[in-house]
């Protein structure tokens, strides 16, 4: 769904051009993926809520709840903020979502590369692949539990498939599901 303003929200039925003020929402079994070129690429998943703004020459993506995953590539315009903090790319491209934890708190999971994260305070975090820090000023990053192999497969329902034939995920999501995404919202 989305809105723009004031306007109540709309569902959408198909492409649309994506646009600084935008408030977009996901149902509990909806999805949203938002390619936008070399600013960068962000996903909702179900029950997620963003808004959308600019400023100064930026592009952010405020995750209001639910789970948002992103690709920044090194200099992107693109940022990504929840509750005050900036997630801020760095000298390489970086894979990985903000999901709101049980107790309402935002954290970045990353799945790939380096970020930063600069919070309210002035405080900056470098996050890197495999960490996940909560998106308050006193948290440190922390190893990111990594499922293995067999307890993707076993999650997945592809419990029958050999470990070499199990694919990268990238936010979450393997190439095969990003192009089914893909095709799902250009449909």
């Amino acid at each position: 769904y989305a809105a723009s303003g004031s306007a109540e929200w709309a569902q959408i039925m198909g492409p649309r051009p994506f646009f600084p003020g935008d408030r977009l929402k996901t149902g509990r079994d909806g999805y949203l993926v938002a390619d936008l070129g070399a600013i960068g690429v962000i996903g909702l998943f179900g029950d997620t809520e963003v808004t959308t703004g600019e400023s100064a020459d930026l592009f952010v993506i405020d995750v209001q709840k639910g789970k948002a995953a992103f690709h920044l590539e090194p200099g992107s315009r693109m940022r990504v903020t929840a509750k005050g903090a900036t997630i801020v790319p760095g000298n390489s491209a970086a894979d990985g979502f903000v999901e709101f934890d049980a107790t309402g708190t935002p954290v970045v999971v990353m799945e790939g590369g380096v970020l930063d994260v600069k919070f309210a305070d002035g405080a900056t975090k470098t996050v890197t692949r495999g960490e996940r820090l909560a998106l308050t000023g006193t948290a440190q990053p922390e190893s990111a539990p990594v499922a293995s192999a067999e307890d993707e497969r076993r999650a997945t329902g592809a419990a029958s498939a050999p470990p070499e034939k199990v694919k990268k995920k990238y936010a979450g999501l393997t190439p095969l599901g990003w192009t089914a995404v893909g095709v799902a919202a250009a449909a």
